[in-house]
């Protein structure tokens, strides 16, 4: 390569590199400021990006440096929320939930155009923008619900499936908007359009065929591949393979004139049917908060403050609406399809933000031109009533139910008096007042545990690395997930929210530390037996949490010296009676 060529490629790369550095380092402190002052830290990222982006200090001059970075990581958080489609929720009483988010979309922004209407904009700017605000935002809120452990109460699981519907709606929309633009006018159609019926046809066929591909591929070759995958102990094989398989789905749908991310939800979806759902899902969640932080930061990057403070009332009035919108449709469907009222008024006001997938909304409607004119005004209230809308919502979340209180006194659903909405209690596994353990790692140790708990009838789920032992687990009937240990979403699906004890049998010093410390944070009551290789890492393992811990090397020495003890009483007794025959003879 000619060496002004290198100097142009290396000149790039540092350029990437130093506005990335950029995004990161301020993102990291404006969201530590945000953390202490228990907010939530995307606002943090928006603000970032706003202070630092080139309408501002100019820190970073040009943010499409990293658009293709959070490009990525829209892509990432798409594969995620299939990743955490349950078929077996979707076969059984999942439906009446995702026809709230279904039902309450369509509401949302069809009473959303009117009033974008009279702020100037035309049918189909107003249609983009009602339906871009009409997205909750699953990261901010299904995060709390996490850390409050409110995912498995009735509430949760609503909130859990509309969000789902929604960020599915999302692909739907995103879709459609190269339509609504040519019905708008603002994007010129290809000479000889009109009449390429045929060309059309086949163009649709060839994405049915794609999607029939993936499909295919996803029941029965995907299985077998992350099956082997899983023989490497290590988990990285699984990785690749699940990030290579996501990866691509998203670059054949893109090559079929379809959105990536509809490739990337349909692979997420697709491995949700496996057993190595959980353990993949933790170990994409770090990577997938890293992308999504850079997203974050570079639309603050495009956000332009002027802007923003100059039509402060717009943004005002924007919040106070989509507010009022998505409590009234997303809570009011939610009673009329049965649901308790308490339990709608809370799904209500969980709900009633505009999210991160607003912002993705908006931008293609940018980018295929439907504000016209009115673009940068646009495009700033809307991530301005982003902004404010997320700045509350921890605050929401944590006085839902206060807010919610006088839903209480309405009556319940004429319509829907027998739907499975109907319960507020908390989803049960388990039978009440059973003994609830968790086995950790499937060796000898943690099969002769096993073993004689379950003789005792003790409720058992065991969690193990092996594949194998996995499936044959599974088919006499025991309780398995595949994962390990140390992975905050592989203890999630295994119960310990619930566990009345956790026995870590691994022979992994390191991996029983990290894992009890983790165990501990997540369930504070539960009785955690640990086993270790030395007496220095029993000392550690206290300290980080266990109650009871077993050292190889102390039970190996007392298992010999009871062996020895017993071996010499024996000879002893022997002895014993060779002395007492000859007597009584």
């Amino acid at each position: 390569m000619p060496e002004f060529q290198l100097t142009l490629a290396a000149g790039a790369t540092g350029t990437v590199m130093r506005d990335l550095l950029v995004v990161l380092a301020t993102a990291a402190m404006i969201s530590l400021v945000f953390r202490r002052l228990k907010l939530s830290t995307i606002p943090g990222y928006l603000i970032a990006g706003a202070i630092f982006g080139p309408n501002a200090l100019g820190f970073v001059g040009d943010s499409s440096s990293i658009d293709s970075i959070s490009h990525v990581a829209i892509v990432l958080l798409m594969f995620g929320i299939g990743l955490h489609l349950n078929h077996k929720d979707l076969r059984s009483g999942f439906i009446p939930i995702l026809a709230i988010g279904a039902i309450s979309t369509a509401i949302s922004t069809g009473l959303g155009i009117p009033i974008a209407m009279q702020f100037g904009l035309s049918f189909y700017a107003a249609f983009a923008a009602s339906a871009a605000l009409a997205m909750s935002s699953t990261a901010v809120v299904l995060r709390i619900l996490q850390q409050t452990r409110q995912l498995r109460v009735a509430h949760g699981r609503i909130i859990f499936g509309t969000l789902i519907m929604q960020d599915l709606a999302v692909v739907a929309i995103m879709a459609f908007m190269p339509v609504l633009a040519k019905l708008a006018g603002t994007m010129e159609m290809p000479e000889g359009e009109t009449a390429g019926i045929a060309t059309k046809v086949v163009s649709a066929l060839t994405s049915i065929g794609g999607i029939g591909l993936i499909v295919l591929v996803g029941i029965y070759v995907l299985p077998k591949l992350m099956h082997e995958a899983a023989k490497d102990r290590t988990n990285e094989l699984l990785l690749v393979c699940a990030s290579a398989v996501g990866l691509g789905a998203a670059v054949l749908t893109g090559a079929l004139g379809l959105s990536p991310e509809l490739g990337a939800f349909l692979a997420g979806f697709l491995l949700a049917g496996t057993p190595f759902r959980y353990q993949l899902s933790g170990q994409l969640g770090p990577m997938r908060d890293l992308f999504m932080a850079v997203f974050f930061t570079a639309v603050g990057l495009g956000l332009d403050l002027e802007i923003v403070l100059s039509l402060w009332w717009v943004v005002l009035i924007g919040v106070v609406a989509v507010f009022a919108i998505k409590l009234v449709s997303i809570g009011g469907i939610t009673w009329l399809l049965g649901a308790p009222p308490l339990v709608a008024g809370v799904v209500g006001f969980s709900l009633a933000q505009a999210g991160e997938f607003s912002l993705v909304i908006t931008g293609v409607a940018v980018a295929n031109g439907l504000f016209g004119e009115d673009t940068e005004r646009v495009q700033a209230v809307i991530i301005g009533i982003v902004f404010v809308s997320l700045l509350f919502t921890p605050n929401l979340l944590s006085s839902a139910k206060l807010l919610a209180s006088p839903w209480a006194a309405l009556p319940r659903s004429p319509f829907r008096r027998n739907s499975s909405l109907a319960s507020n209690q908390v989803e049960q596994d388990q039978v009440e007042g059973e003994r609830r353990v968790i086995v950790a790692g499937y060796g000898l140790v943690g099969r002769a545990i096993a073993t004689k708990l379950g003789s005792a009838n003790f409720n058992l789920t065991i969690v193990e690395m092996n594949p194998e032992t996995v499936r044959r687990q599974k088919s006499i009937g025991r309780r398995v997930v595949f994962g390990d240990i140390t992975n905050e979403e592989v203890l999630e699906s295994a119960g310990v929210a619930h566990a009345d004890a956790v026995l870590l049998t691994m022979p992994d010093d390191d991996a029983v530390l990290r894992a009890t410390q983790i165990i501990r944070r997540m369930n504070p009551s539960a009785f955690i037996a640990a086993r270790t290789n030395f007496m220095s890492g029993a000392f550690l393992a206290k300290e980080v949490g266990a109650d009871h811990v077993t050292v190889e090397e102390v039970a190996t020495a007392e298992a010999m010296a009871a062996q020895i003890q017993e071996q010499f009483e024996n000879i002893a007794k022997a002895k014993a009676d060779e002395d007492i025959s000859p007597a009584s003879s």
